[in-house]
């Protein structure tokens, strides 16, 4: 039966439900990253795959044209009346409910798809046109929708979805769905165009979502009392907010009750994340994702209960209720104390520590695995008693391998606060040998939580719990659980090497002449790109003896810079050779703050320098045309114009993202603020500037002289020193950023794009790279090592 209406429920109560701006959504960032996939898998499919999908395009269709044609005429009406409906009612229905920011961002969403899917198009090989089948398929000489049209559907559809019900979110969904299906029907091609579409629409809706935030309507205190009452359970007014709920009293005195409330909104990112771990993890319980969130707070509600009753000390159970607009409500006693996080580490008795084990032991019986156990998930009660406060992520019949991550968690949370050895000795004496061999492999950093992995680093790492794990058990020495599937710079490099790939696989048609013509390069000029090459390590030299305060020698500096190239081999560009002009420095006498402020002002004068040069070049080619044709060759006008302000709207976004400030706040600020700094004391000597500034002149002038020089040694004499020295100052400067190892396939794959954009022929521009890229940083690796171990046995670095 229904309870009684509570007073809270006459008119002029507090509403059920409340509008609530959410800005910068984790699940809209994670949603964003889906369709950017998306996106780069429907551009790489038109790669290197595209007669594969034509020909699975051309089955589709033979087999839709089988279909009688009534069905499609009928289905083509329903769509079109539908979709003109929704686009001219939709607006009319926003505004007369007064919710004209929603209006605004699905206008916004509406218009920046179409424009940046047209961007998209610019790309090479992007599929625009249709497969001319025809014949095979008489149904309509007109592709509808366009594929613009779907990405700002899409987009549009990302924007409004969040704000509608269930029902309504689906009806739209349902709505893009066929209008996709129509669009495969109509335009007898291959349907990467409407990969592409919907990818380039939902991440323009997700950076519209991220930019500007989404409205939810949230449930209420009132909401949630009047929805608890209905399923029995009365409470007392003017809760206290907690993380996720409140905190209710009982109307009968009874104890506090806190309130948990799991929206869609919630359930979807906690769905997108547990997907991400599915991803990532193997072997952590995370095989199973519950459909909605009504099953998963009853799980937990079950789970609770069924641990309660073979004495875990859990939160009691009070109720489990639905909203109206379906969010699910979990009702519990208050668990009483303090977290374990916030208890100092001499409270943390052994007593403490053997009532903490014994509840895994108890929750271990029933085979419960708690799956995210840290100490901000155990409270100590007043009596000394330690209670699990909630079982969210719990999972019931779980294995033995998911069993023992509980118990390397707890070893892991508890052994820098009270020392390896009381923490192992409290978890043996709990579960015994068996437990801890379990779960040693287990004790690996990357499976730990965030606050327990940053804690074990600063205790000084897991060595010393292992070898306390091993010393107690008997242990031998363990193989550690290979629990990461990838980590996410793989990912990156993986990214970046696929974008290399895609530039570089249709040039690979060459390489026999491009081999061939690096086999009858011009001596004279390939001895000219080894002396250019080896002027930039000069350059690394002066530019560190003028940025550093005492005396460098320059020989030693210059032995010290090629051994970077050896070191920059197995880092990303730069990090190695800023790296060992510390350590150089250091090894010098120099104090670390010091060494450290010397390679911010050379890097900071790099900076500095190179744009300087980028200008004057870019003057130079003003002035002479050397690139006049190339720059007829641009997009138009106003397509540059969408680029540049499609490339300051994703700045802005990822500004917005906390994230991403508190990075810029933390380290690129104060790195910039060190930077201006060293240079302070740079200046102060003309000697020193104009040492630092001749050095670091000479890095970006040497890889481009060698360039050109390349250039020159294949054949190619038409093309200006200008042209290829701004190819080296852009998009080669660009292309060393990317995280592989020395820039390795990035670096070729723009160069050799940009050398082909200044009208060198593919071959001889393919060639030119390869021996660019052989001069400058291949080559340099066997003497770089030589230098390296001279200086390591002279103990320079």
């Amino acid at each position: 039966m229904r309870a009684p209406s509570t007073p809270d429920a006459a008119v002029g109560a507090p509403p059920t439900y409340v509008d609530v701006r959410h800005r910068r959504s984790v699940a809209d960032a994670r949603a964003a990253f889906v369709w950017l996939v998306v996106l780069v898998a429907g551009v790489l499919l038109a790669t290197v795959a595209a007669e594969t999908m034509q020909g699975f395009a051309q089955d589709l269709h033979r087999g839709i044209g089988r279909v009688p044609r009534a069905v499609f005429d009928v289905f083509l009406v329903l769509v079109q009346v539908t979709y003109i409906l929704l686009l001219t009612v939709t607006p009319l229905v926003l505004a007369a409910t007064r919710r004209f920011a929603l209006l605004g961002r699905g206008a916004l969403a509406l218009a920046l798809g179409p424009l940046l899917f047209r961007v998209v198009e610019l790309i090479p090989q992007v599929p625009t046109t249709s497969l001319q089948l025809g014949d095979a398929l008489e149904l309509t000489r007109v592709s509808w929708p366009p594929t613009g049209v779907l990405a700002g559907c899409t987009a549009l559809a990302v924007v409004t979805s969040p704000a509608l019900r269930r029902p309504w979110r689906r009806a739209v969904w349902v709505l893009l769905w066929a209008l996709v299906a129509l669009r495969v029907i109509t335009s007898a091609s291959a349907p990467l165009d409407v990969v592409v579409a919907i990818g380039v629409g939902g991440v323009v809706g997700s950076a519209v979502m991220l930019a500007f935030g989404r409205t939810v309507g949230e449930l209420t205190p009132a909401g949630a009392r009047r929805t608890l009452a209905e399923a029995g359970l009365d409470l007392e007014a003017d809760p206290e907010p907690v993380d996720g709920g409140w905190t209710f009293r009982g109307r009968a005195g009874t104890g506090p009750v806190a309130v948990r409330v799991v929206g869609e909104h919630d359930w979807s990112a906690a769905r997108l994340d547990q997907a991400y771990r599915r991803l990532r993890w193997r072997n952590v319980g995370d095989d199973e994702v519950e459909p909605e969130p009504a099953r998963a707070v009853t799980t937990e509600a079950m789970t609770a209960l069924l641990a309660a009753t073979h004495g875990v000390r859990v939160p009691a159970v009070r109720a489990v209720a639905r909203a109206p607009r379906g969010e699910s409500l979990l009702a519990v006693d208050e668990v009483p104390g303090r977290p374990l996080s916030t208890v100092g580490p001499d409270e943390l008795t052994d007593a403490v520590l053997q009532s903490a084990w014994a509840q895994v032991g108890l929750l271990r019986s029933v085979r419960i695995a708690h799956r995210e156990l840290d100490l901000t998930r155990l409270s100590l009660d007043g009596q000394g008693r330690v209670w699990f406060t909630d079982l969210d992520h719990a999972q019931p019949a779980a294995s033995d391998e998911v069993l023992a991550w509980d118990v390397a968690a707890l070893l892991a949370a508890t052994a820098p606060l009270v020392g390896p050895q009381r923490a192992v000795a409290a978890a043996d004496a709990a579960l015994g040998h068996d437990a801890l061999t379990v779960a040693l492999p287990r004790l690996a950093p990357a499976s730990l939580s965030g606050p327990t992995r940053a804690a074990v680093k600063a205790a000084g790492g897991i060595a010393p719990l292992v070898e306390e794990v091993r010393r107690v058990t008997g242990a031998g020495e363990p193989d550690f659980e290979k629990v990461a599937r990838f980590k996410p710079r793989t990912l990156v490099i993986s990214a970046f090497l696929a974008v290399a790939v895609y530039f570089l696989a249709p040039q690979l048609a060459d390489l026999p002449r491009s081999v061939q013509a690096i086999g009858g390069a011009d001596p004279r000029w390939v001895i000219a790109v080894v002396l250019a090459s080896a002027a930039t390590y000069l350059g690394a030299a002066l530019g560190l003896a003028g940025g550093t305060p005492g005396r460098v020698p320059v020989g030693e500096a210059t032995s010290v810079a090629l051994a970077s190239s050896f070191v920059a081999t197995f880092s990303p560009p730069g990090l190695g050779q800023v790296g060992l002009n510390i350590r150089y420095l250091q090894k010098r006498g120099f104090p670390t703050p010091v060494a450290v402020s010397a390679s911010a002002a050379k890097e900071s004068a790099v900076l500095v320098v190179h744009l300087l040069i980028l200008a004057t070049f870019a003057i130079l080619a003003g002035s002479t045309g050397a690139l006049s044709a190339e720059v007829d060759k641009l997009p138009p006008a106003g397509v540059v114009v969408a680029i540049v302000a499609g490339a300051l709207v994703l700045a802005g976004v990822a500004l917005a993202v906390p994230r991403l400030r508190a990075l810029l706040r933390d380290r690129v600020v104060p790195a910039v603020r060190s930077s201006v700094d060293a240079m302070r004391v740079v200046v102060s000597s003309p000697v020193k500037l104009v040492t630092l500034l001749a050095g670091v002149a000479l890095l970006p002038l040497g890889f481009a002289t060698a360039l050109y020089f390349s250039v020159r040694a294949v054949g190619v004499h038409d093309a200006s020193f200008v042209a290829v020295a701004l190819v080296s100052l852009t998009a080669g400067a660009i292309a060393t950023a990317a995280p592989t190892p020395g820039g390795v396939g990035i670096v070729e794959a723009v160069l050799l794009a940009s050398l082909t954009g200044i009208g060198v022929p593919s071959g001889p521009a393919l060639a030119a790279v390869l021996l660019y890229r052989l001069g400058t940083f291949w080559l340099p690796i066997v003497p770089g090592l030589v230098s390296f171990r001279v200086l390591s046995r002279r103990a320079v670095i």
